[in-house]
């Protein structure tokens, strides 16, 4: 891998082999662009277009891609670490041996997304709108869920033990996935909702037998 200073990014670009440091792209466009074996640290992709781009073998470090749009983009064997995706559009995505690790999806649209062997280490999924993705071997450990929508999720294989899950929407479509027994408390009235319980706390009406 070279060290490649910095790089003019264009439509349908592509690039190799390039390491990339302390550089600003945000904004551009590289629609479609064709990106592999890369490393980016410290760089700015805030507002950048990726859809319908090919990333393979790319490292993103310490990188700010908020609101980033990865529309239809493929991610093969990207690692993610200590990164900043909010806002960010990740619909009809598809993810395949990719990790996330101290990163931040606040917000972020996963919509439609397919994800298969995919990690989120310690990372914060406040928000995330995951409605209709298709997750096969996924892994949420130690990640901050609180009110995602999982709504129409197809989920096999998923593990979100160590994760906070308060507040999920649609937690009825993940059938199927592992948590951890500390967990269940938390998640009751998702639960309740999800089967068709009404909770209240008033007091019942006195009932009388009918004769």
């Amino acid at each position: 891998m070279v060290d490649s200073g910095q790089v003019d990014f264009d439509e349908e670009a592509e690039l190799a082999d390039i390491d990339v440091a302390e550089h600003d792209y945000s904004g551009v466009v590289a629609a479609r662009a064709d990106l592999a074996r890369c490393r980016f640290t410290g760089v700015r992709f805030a507002g950048a277009c990726f859809e319908q781009a090919r990333l393979a073998d790319i490292d993103f470090v310490r990188c700010d891609l908020a609101g980033a749009d990865f529309s239809q983009a493929t991610l093969l064997r990207v690692t993610a670490s200590d990164c900043r995706f909010t806002g960010a559009e990740l619909p009809q995505a598809a993810l395949k041996r990719t990790r996330f690790v101290d990163c931040r999806f606040e917000e972020a649209n996963l919509r439609m997304s397919r994800h298969d062997d995919v990690r989120f280490d310690r990372s914060v999924l406040l928000q995330t709108d995951l409605n209709g993705a298709h997750l096969t071997n996924v892994v949420i450990r130690a990640s901050d869920c609180a009110g995602a929508d999982f709504t129409n999720v197809k989920a096999e294989r998923v593990d979100l033990r160590g994760s906070r899950l308060e507040g999920l929407t649609g937690i009825g479509s993940l059938s199927g996935a592992t948590i951890g027994r500390d967990q269940l408390v938390p998640l009751a009235p998702a639960l309740a909702m999800a089967i068709g319980l009404d909770i209240s706390d008033d007091e019942p009406e006195d009932w009388e037998p009918e004769e």
